[in-house]
């Protein structure tokens, strides 16, 4: 409907009249002219005529006009429609009283120039009002039937002109229809393609923004990760220079100290790496917040008692439907935020209810935030107290998960925060229906005793020399008897020529030389060699895929860079 009113808003004239209605209200004028003067037609009627055609399309000029000014919305169209379909009737019935009043009596030319001016105007009005039927129909039905039956009551040559507009009336109608159909079918097409361009030009925005997104991220990243390499690579200087040093051992524990950097910051990056993965295995479920807060205050309680601060738990009995693991993660990210911009008084863990939602709040009595800086806070490697950006201080990358978690559940996150007072973050979740899903409780294990490994067998495979070279000093130390190969044609065949009762661990790197991965090789070396041979994937890749084939193959997985304290458990199974 609202199409009726602004189609040919483009093509309109001064005082927003459209050609058709400049050409009836001329046209008609013209004719009315004519006939008086050629046929004789009576000067009064003939005015009369023109007027009311002139009047009636003045009036849906105004009713444009007045549309165009109002813009109502759209639970008021349907009522400015039916108005608009009423004025083309009168504009129909203006033109059929030309059959009326035109005429004169025994001129046959007086009686078919009125008709055959109705079928113009028919005709024309297909093409001005096919984008909305209703008015279309008014208008040819109001045109038409009152000058036909009008001739059908007289006799001759009039009825037979009567019946002539009777007969054109149906196909009329019919090509309107069409017209109608084909003019909907135009400007669904249009819409669609207006439609997606639009959702072109959102993801094309999209992709721009994250592609701008990933760059900085990176960008800071790179930096990140070359500065303690940096200094690493200087550390080794030294001690290559002078390995007989006095500062021999400060130099380890500084090369020692940049690798625990390192590896603390490509984990904290493939934390936002994991977030992708951790979101498309979400499994959402009724979750006691009372628990989950109680397993936040026993990790962070030692943190908070070492730096002097009060950590607060507040009473609920709240369900959420959530992913708890997810949820965890967020509130431990806020939580050891707060902890660390907390210098004295404490914090506060807490939900309230509403509506249909939780609002999980962690309040502070740390630094604040500045208005002006509440939205950067979420941005990767930003830390606002930590201009010099010192590591042992955090990476600026926990706000950064949160945000990107709580975008993949859809959760809502409000800051509240006043300079020198503290900060409230508060996670929106939507409130469960059902009763909480009570995890199992864990069964407590003594510490574990490691066994020696001292005469296991391991066969390592990398096409990296210095990973072997390493794994090899390694191995010796702990009295490990070990291959090393750097394809998977050797290990087969290093594993052929060792003792066949023998059991082997063989480590695995996931990347080989010559596109085999380490997943193949390992189905390769278990369908040959059976269960005596356990293999193990050394991989540092984020990978969910990859980590369900290995599952599903009953492969473990050891993660990039390999603590030697873990290599050292599983070789003594």
């Amino acid at each position: 409907m609202r199409l009726y009113f602004t189609e040919f808003k483009p093509s309109s004239g001064p005082g927003g009249v459209r050609p058709l209605q400049f050409l009836a209200v001329f046209g008609s004028g013209v004719i009315a002219l004519a006939m008086t003067m050629l046929l004789g037609t009576s000067p009064l009627r003939a005015f009369l005529w023109w007027l009311a055609i002139g009047v009636s399309e003045a009036a849906i000029i105004a009713i444009n006009g007045l549309y165009a000014r109002r813009q109502p919305d759209d639970s008021q169209l349907r009522a400015w429609a039916l108005a608009k379909a009423a004025l083309a009737g009168v504009s129909g019935l203006a033109w059929s009283a030309g059959q009326i009043a035109l005429p004169v009596q025994g001129d046959p030319v007086s009686t078919i120039m009125p008709a055959w001016m109705i079928l113009t105007f028919c005709a024309g009005a297909i093409w001005a009002g096919a984008f909305y039927t209703p008015a279309l129909v008014a208008m040819q039905l109001c045109a038409i039937l009152p000058a036909a039956l009008w001739l059908e009551a007289r006799a001759g040559f009039d009825r037979a002109v009567g019946l002539c507009l009777l007969a054109t009336l149906p196909m009329l109608l019919a090509i309107g229809r069409q017209a109608a159909r084909r003019y909907r079918s135009t400007v669904n097409d249009k819409i669609e393609i207006g439609l997606l361009l639009e959702q072109q030009n959102a993801y094309t925005q999209k992709i721009e923004e994250l592609s701008a997104e990933r760059g900085r991220f990176f960008g800071a990243a790179a930096h990140d990760l070359r500065q303690p390499l940096h200094a690493m690579g200087l550390y080794l200087s030294l001690l290559r220079d002078n390995p007989a040093a006095v500062d021999r051992d400060n130099l380890l524990d500084s090369l020692a100290a940049c690798a625990k950097s390192l590896d603390a910051q490509f984990n904290a990056i493939m934390g936002v790496q994991e977030t992708s993965a951790l979101i498309s295995r979400a499994q959402v479920q009724p979750t006691a917040l009372a628990d989950l807060f109680e397993r936040l205050a026993v990790q962070a309680r030692p943190k908070a008692m070492e730096a002097g601060l009060d950590l607060r738990v507040a009473h609920t009995g709240l369900v959420a439907d959530v992913a708890p693991d997810i949820l965890e993660r967020v509130l431990n990210n806020l939580l050891s935020n707060a902890l660390r911009y907390t210098k004295r008084g404490g914090v506060l863990i807490g939900a309230r209810r509403r509506g249909d939602e939780i609002a999980i709040e962690i309040v502070d009595t740390g630094v604040g935030i500045p208005e002006e800086r509440r939205a950067d806070v979420f941005e990767d490697f930003l830390q606002l107290d930590n201009p010099e950006r010192n590591r042992a201080r955090g990476f600026g990358l926990g706000l950064g998960i949160v945000r990107r978690l709580c975008e993949g559940m859809g959760w809502r996150i409000e800051l509240h925060s006043r300079v020198g007072r503290g900060s409230r973050f508060a996670i929106v979740v939507p409130m469960a229906r059902a009763a909480p899903v009570h995890p199992q409780p864990a069964t407590a294990l003594s510490q574990p005793v490691i066994p020696a490994v001292q005469g296991r067998r391991a066969l390592v495979v990398d096409d990296d020399v210095r990973v072997l070279d390493a794994m090899r000093k390694l191995l010796a130390r702990w009295g490990v008897e070990a291959q090393f190969c750097e394809t998977g044609d050797c290990a087969l065949a290093a594993l052929a020529a060792g003792d066949p009762q023998a059991r082997w661990h063989v480590l695995i790197d996931y990347r080989l030389a010559g596109g085999e991965t380490g997943l193949a090789l390992a189905g390769r070396i278990r369908e040959r060699f059976g269960e005596r041979v356990a293999c193990v994937l050394v991989t540092g890749e984020v990978d969910e895929a990859l980590e369900q084939r290995a599952a599903a193959q009953n492969f473990v997985i050891l993660r990039k860079p390999v603590e030697p304290i873990r290599l050292r458990a599983l070789l003594a199974r």
